[in-house]
């Protein structure tokens, strides 16, 4: 995808500023880029230089003035000719297929495991897609977007073919041997009773957040998923993880904490965790979590409403 191309397209169908920009690919599941909001100012400055864009700063009483921009007939030649240039086949090269084809000496359980754990992504993906979509400016301005309803097809069905696959590679796995022990079974059932996530949906003057309960919370990458696909189907982007997290979470060198918030940040969710005793944690996760407050989307509180009242603000 060529950004600037993108960006044209966006203009062509209406003046915009930067901020715009970024708001309206954010909230698009088939737009994407890198995350730096530079990279969208960078453009546009280009496209200026180019004659394929000009810019005027919109005044507003009462209101900080804004930059919009408008695309001139030069940008409207060239976005025209990228649209009819020959178009990019579908891309092929995905993990799961990666990983199964170097799978034939895992027994059945681990191949479920796998299984399991990108179907659960797969559906976090849609989930997040389809309340995207229904809230981007495309659904919005729905008389501008003749081939919407056929986006929207074709996303749905992307992610629903993959999940039907899914269970054909189940069938496939069916004839790998199985060798986890009745004591092993018992204490994976111990474990999943154990280890059991609740998700509330809190709703106080027209916000709402998630309230996850559950010990030990935040226990891996998947788990991190999980609560984001529950984030698609509530509707929220914010979330307060309210219980005993684990132990490898403050553990730097586990690299969990990391990666953790590396997904909530992806996916634009607020965090606020609640943890009874801030200062008997290590140094270098508190020195983490002082950096991460500074960013305005994760941040550690004493108590629940002191929690709940950040996330609503």
């Amino acid at each position: 995808m060529s950004f600037k191309h993108v960006i044209l397209g966006l203009l062509n169908r209406e003046p915009l500023t930067g901020y715009d920009i970024k708001k309206i690919i954010e909230k698009t599941p088939f737009l994407y880029w890198s995350g730096n909001n530079n990279q969208i100012y960078k453009a546009l400055a280009e496209l200026s230089e180019e004659g394929l864009a000009t810019s005027e700063v919109e005044y507003q009483e009462g209101a900080p003035s804004r930059k919009l921009y408008t695309i001139t007939d030069a940008g409207r030649w060239e976005l025209n000719n990228w649209l009819l240039s020959t178009t990019e086949g579908p891309v092929l090269r995905k993990q799961i297929l990666v990983k199964l084809s170097l799978a034939d000496h895992l027994d059945r359980r681990d191949v479920e495991e796998m299984l399991d754990a990108y179907a659960r992504q797969v559906k976090m993906e849609l989930a997040l897609s389809e309340r995207d979509l229904a809230q981007s400016r495309f659904t919005e301005q729905a008389e501008k977007a003749v081939f919407l309803k056929v986006i929207q097809d074709n996303i749905h069905s992307f992610y629903s073919n993959e999940l039907a696959w899914i269970d054909k590679v189940r069938e496939a796995a069916s004839v790998l041997p199985d060798e986890v022990s009745q004591e092993d079974k018992h204490q994976n059932k111990t474990n999943e009773v154990e280890n059991a996530v609740t998700y509330k949906p809190v709703e106080v003057n027209g916000k709402n957040y998630l309230h996850v309960t559950g010990s030990p919370l935040l226990s891996t990458e998947q788990e991190a998923l999980d609560i984001i696909a529950q984030c698609a189907v509530h509707d929220t982007n914010s979330v307060l993880v309210d219980g005993e997290l684990a132990p490898d979470f403050f553990n730097l060198k586990t690299r969990l904490a990391g990666a953790v918030l590396q997904k909530f940040g992806m996916y634009n969710i607020k965090v606020a965790v609640v943890l009874n005793q801030v200062e008997n944690l290590p140094e270098r996760f508190r020195e983490m979590a002082t950096e991460q407050n500074t960013g305005g989307s994760f941040r550690l509180f004493a108590n629940v409403d002191a929690a709940a009242d950040w996330l609503l603000s």
